[in-house]
């Protein structure tokens, strides 16, 4: 088995992927690569996993554990206690291409039961041990890393299956540690869709979707995941919570509501019921449009969102870099096509590109489609077919692999996303790009994916080559930055990837402390001994932990 540091920050099925030679071409002119820099790779992190650290666990403690779970399902080898030490924030694979690894659990458990699990947190919590459930482990805010060590919970090795499907009321009852592939293909077979298409879809779960608060790529017809959870039963420190599939109560609180967006910090998420969906692929229709400015494509974008005939289900705008990004990786760039619209007034460094897809009821899918072909039309806007929006369908997934042959080149890329409002969405944009276009030799790809009447997100994504021998702070100082001008602007923290440590400093200036106040005021009710996922996720108390250490 390869025990280095590479096989664990590399994406998904850890595929080697070869760079295409447009995006090479690409790299070369945005960034003076010249073909000595693509021979070697930089920071490849191929040396065997070691952690100075050593286990914390009591003997005593480890024996507990392990008349629980199993002599099979506790672990404490350096290379697993690092590879559920850390998720995808780029950080994180930062630090793992260094061979740095400060914040690993002492454990790995995997339990096998609800009971189980209630028996651990049970135990963790009156020996004061830290607790961080673990998913696909997607996450990129540096939500699963173990300061104070303890034991990170997988739940996915037994704990991924569909429990009831409900096709009265249309629901899903699953485990928390099921993958998207797994619970869509089960769904299908019967004739439905869970709707929740995240790009980390293959490798993510349902419980990682609810405790991030995720978003995926059909949000805009379908909801984020918020609006799909039914009911959930989570284990805490301070007893079961288990809420009824009821479609709507006036009981209270929504109890439940409470976790979605917890990052692990309340409890253990085992269970969750979400609505589920008619699945009819042959009825999706699908409409890509080109616009003059990235003004106009959102005025559309606006005006369709608002006008009450129907949502589509994916909506998406790609700013002007990100279109030309596309076209020229794409091989559009100066084809005769590109001319024609070069010609007509639809220029490199302006134009914008838009995607749209309406799923369900034929009648209605046309209906829609045909309404937003009209708002686009009224907007300056020129239908392009279907096809590409089919080519980005098709590419959806893989294209989160670019990254790590990327970072073996020396590049930093990374991702940032925020919600805003239409009032202040193009000064978002317009003030994030200002920022990133000060570092020299940068490509700053902006889209919007995720959409509601009153706003929608923004989604960055940046390149840079690292400063070599600095990466480190130089990524901290950058990345700080954009998240300041971000939020100093109007934009929230997050829209979908969630707080975790990363987003953390800037909870309480952009809440307010009377909300922190709540959600702490909460965190001590639940987890009394501050077990659940501490060391400053959310921006939560730090109150000091008697733990093992």
């Amino acid at each position: 088995m390869d025990l280095t540091y590479r096989n664990i920050f590399k994406w998904g099925d850890k595929r080697e992927e070869n760079i295409a030679p447009r995006m090479v071409k690409l790299i070369k002119e945005k960034f003076d690569y010249k073909d000595d820099d693509f021979k070697d790779k930089h920071l490849p992190g191929l040396e065997q996993v070691r952690i100075d650290r050593r286990p914390g666990l009591k003997p005593l403690q480890l024996d507990f554990i392990r008349s629980i779970v199993g002599d099979e399902d506790i672990l404490t080898d350096d290379y697993s206690r690092a590879r559920f030490s850390c998720g995808k924030f780029y950080g994180e694979l930062l630090d793992l291409r260094l061979g740095l690894v400060d914040s690993a659990p002492d454990a790995v458990v995997a339990p096998g039961s609800n009971e189980e699990i209630e028996k651990i947190i049970s135990y963790c919590s009156s020996e004061h041990i830290p607790v961080i459930p673990v998913g696909g482990q997607s996450s990129v805010t540096g939500a699963l890393k173990a300061p104070s060590g303890g034991i990170a919970l997988d739940l996915t090795k037994h704990l991924n299956k569909v429990l009831r499907i409900s096709t009265v009321n249309k629901t899903v009852t699953v485990q928390a540690g099921i993958s998207g592939p797994s619970l869509e293909a089960e769904l299908n077979s019967k004739g439905y869709t869970c709707g929740h298409f995240p790009q980390s879809f293959e490798y993510s779960t349902a419980g990682g979707w609810v405790a991030a608060r995720g978003a995926g790529q059909a949000s805009t017809g379908y909801g984020k995941i918020e609006d799909m959870v039914v009911a959930l039963r989570v284990v805490t420190p301070a007893g079961v919570i288990e809420t009824k599939d009821y479609p709507r109560t006036a009981q209270g609180w929504d109890l439940f509501r409470l976790f979605i967006g917890s990052e692990g910090t309340l409890g253990v998420i085992t269970e969750i019921t979400l609505s589920i969906h008619n699945y009819n692929p042959a009825n999706r229709v699908s409409a890509a449009f080109i616009f003059r400015s990235f003004e106009q494509a959102v005025e559309v974008m606006r005006k369709a969102m608002q006008s009450e005939y129907g949502k589509p289900h994916l909506f998406r705008i790609s700013d002007p870099e990100e279109t030309d990004i596309a076209f020229q990786t794409g091989g559009f760039d100066n084809s005769l096509s590109d001319k024609v619209l070069r010609r007509i007034g639809f220029l490199p460094g302006e134009r914008c590109l838009m995607f749209v897809t309406v799923e369900g009821e034929t009648d209605y899918n046309r209906f829609v489609l045909k309404k937003i072909k009209k708002t686009a039309r009224e907007g300056r806007g020129m239908f392009i077919g279907k096809s590409p929006v089919k080519k980005w369908l098709d590419q959806r997934y893989s294209s989160a692999y670019i990254r790590d042959p990327l970072m073996d080149l020396g590049i930093m890329t990374d991702t940032l996303e925020t919600a805003v409002t239409w009032e202040s969405l193009m000064k978002v944009w317009s003030s994030a790009r200002a920022y990133v276009k000060k570092r020299p030799k940068t490509v700053f790809m902006v889209h919007i994916s995720h959409v509601y009447e009153n706003g929608a997100n923004l989604y960055f994504t940046f390149l840079s080559p690292m400063e070599k021998g600095n990466e480190q702070d130089d990524f901290s100082a950058f990345h700080s930055g954009l998240v300041d001008t971000i939020v100093n602007n109007g934009g929230s923290l997050s829209h979908h990837h969630g707080v975790g440590r990363v987003l953390a400093p800037w909870m309480e200036s952009h809440l307010g402390e009377n909300s922190m106040k709540a959600f702490n005021a909460i965190k001590r009710h639940f987890d009394p001994q501050n077990i659940m996922n501490p060391g400053g996720t959310l921006g939560l108390i730090q109150e000091k932990n008697e733990n093992i250490r």
